[in-house]
């Protein structure tokens, strides 16, 4: 962390003498918190920016750069983009760094940490902005990003969390993660963090509370009523193959400085806000604006009601090769939400994908878990090798990766995934 740091006050100190700057981030909950982290900063040091918002990091985008740039949760992967900007270039990603880059670069795997894990972009983002200003009351959004990429508070993640407490910009307490506040049987009926087997039904879910016989708002559970809702949601997890209720269940951030208080709905919004092709709206609520919070809610809402219908078909329709799991679909909303719940709360065996048709390409989500990753699981390895015999492109972490392919290239793309997912599993993969 020292060593980190050294560096991020290094490039804290070369962002602050620019007299403006571009800022290029990703359009997910990290990217956006991250983004909303640099430009509150530069805000704050009267430093003039623009900020461009995006899904992936390309030749359109570098070649258009004019003046000073910060890559946000991107192009450590890129060194040949990267390579071609001619003017100040700073890159803060946590993404596994692929060759070397000659400009400003700040990445946890540089310093031993593992940035799938234990430190996110926006947490990478907030080692520099603190050391541009009285920036520690931005701790909090240095969290949503790392509950964005479902990271634990450990490490580098858990020294910010430290940071925030003691700044006030959050609060912790002992609870159920949910992304909603409110009556009990609202928010599980409508929760799909847990993804329940009577989600969407309002009645089993009032006669799951019933048998429990606890009522009132989620946020205000405590003693035995906590811990007899927190152990029926466990064995109801376990009884659907799921042992995702470590991380349902336990630490919760309450945000005491940002627009919303629940950590987990804020990076709900973010999410809706970039599926949605409106990241601009998410990052005015990173800025602070509360004015937003009413479009990005029923934004949310929609997107939402998206991804319980895709996550049905994932039920109905997926298909399994020897080492993997997929569905393939056209012109899907929610590809890579689905994916994710579906290897947390659906099938946990065997690394899950998501191949989505739309304008010309396949869009890739790929989710594992930390048991397969412990038997040698590398999504990134095996995403960046297939997509790249196949005319794509791909790449992302270990866990959670993705790629691009052309149509028509789905089943070659699929069979070479499943052979090195294969031999990561057997212990005998090469990164």
């Amino acid at each position: 962390m020292k060593k980190l740091e050294t560096v991020a006050e290094a490039i804290a100190k070369s962002i602050l003498r620019c007299d403006n700057m571009r800022v290029i981030s990703h359009n997910d909950a990290d990217g956006i918190s991250s983004a909303g982290l640099i430009c509150s900063a530069l805000f704050r040091a009267h430093i003039p920016f623009q900020a461009t918002l995006l899904n992936r990091l390309d030749a359109s985008v570098v070649d258009n750069v004019q003046g000073p740039v910060i890559f946000c949760d991107m192009g450590s992967g890129k060194p040949e983009l990267i390579s071609r900007i001619k003017y100040p270039c700073f890159v803060l990603d946590h993404h596994k760094p692929v060759g070397s880059l000659s400009c400003m670069h700040l990445n946890p795997h540089q310093f031993g940490m593992d940035g799938a894990f234990e430190m996110s972009a926006a947490g990478t983002v907030y080692s520099v902005v603190r050391h541009m200003g009285e920036n520690k009351d931005l701790a909090g959004l240095a969290l949503v990003g790392a509950i964005g990429d479902r990271q634990s508070m450990i490490g580098a993640n858990r020294a910010i969390l430290e940071e925030a407490i003691e700044a006030g910009a959050v609060i912790v307490k002992s609870g159920i993660k949910m992304a909603e506040d409110g009556p009990l049987e609202n928010v599980l009926s409508e929760s799909i963090e847990p993804l329940l087997d009577f989600t969407g039904d309002y009645e089993k879910t009032k006669e799951f509370l019933n048998s429990l016989t606890i009522k009132g708002n989620i946020e205000n559970l405590e003693g035995d009523d906590l811990l007899r809702f927190a152990t029926a949601l466990t064995l109801k997890l376990l009884i659907q193959g799921s042992f995702a209720a470590d991380s349902i269940i336990g630490e919760v951030i309450r945000l005491k400085k940002e627009v919303i208080e629940n950590s987990l709905e804020f990076v709900q919004l973010l999410n809706a806000c970039g599926n949605r092709e409106d990241p601009g709206l998410g990052l005015t609520l990173c800025l602070r604006d509360r004015g937003a919070l009413d479009q990005a809610r029923r934004l949310a809402n929609e997107y939402k009601s998206h991804i319980l219908q895709e996550v049905k078909l994932l039920k109905e329709e997926h298909k399994e090769l020897k080492n993997i799991r997929f569905l393939l679909k056209e012109n899907m909303e929610a590809g890579a939400v689905v994916c994710s719940l579906g290897i947390r709360y659906l099938f946990t065996d065997m690394p899950l994908l998501t191949l989505n048709r739309k304008n010309e390409e396949v869009k890739t989500s790929a989710r594992g878990n930390r048991l397969l990753v412990s038997r040698g699981l590398d999504l990134s390895v095996a995403l960046r090798k297939a997509a790249e015999a196949v005319g794509g492109v791909g790449g992302g972490h270990n866990i959670a990766s993705g790629a691009s392919i052309p149509q028509g290239m789905e089943e070659k793309f699929l069979s070479i995934v499943d052979e090195l997912v294969g031999e990561q599993l057997k212990g005998i993969g090469k990164a």
